[in-house]
């Protein structure tokens, strides 16, 4: 299983490339809904069925999140450091 978490892992991040997040939550509660109702069909107990769910759709958003949080760090903090460096001059000189 621990293959399986991995792989819905990099789903996730690479639906973070181009999925809105609500396109991409939707998607999440599909496979959560998806992966409970085969469990239970195919005779696996109620409780680790729910917690293995539970398991995967936490690792979609996961990987979603984490490419978000790297695009964070790129683009936001580079702009402010970009922006620290302009000084900017006004016509005023009491500012």
């Amino acid at each position: 299983m621990g293959w399986a978490i991995a792989v819905c892992f990099v789903i996730g991040a690479v639906c973070a490339l181009r999925l809105p997040v609500l396109i991409f939550a939707l998607i999440v509660v599909v496979v959560i809904a998806t992966y409970f109702f085969v469990g239970i069909t195919a005779g696996w107990e109620l409780v680790p069925t729910l917690a293995w769910s539970a398991v995967i759709g936490v690792a979609l958003e996961a990987g979603y999140l984490f490419i978000h949080g790297a695009f964070y760090i790129l683009y936001v903090r580079s702009a402010k450091k970009e922006r620290a460096h302009q000084q900017i001059h006004s016509k005023y000189k009491s500012e």
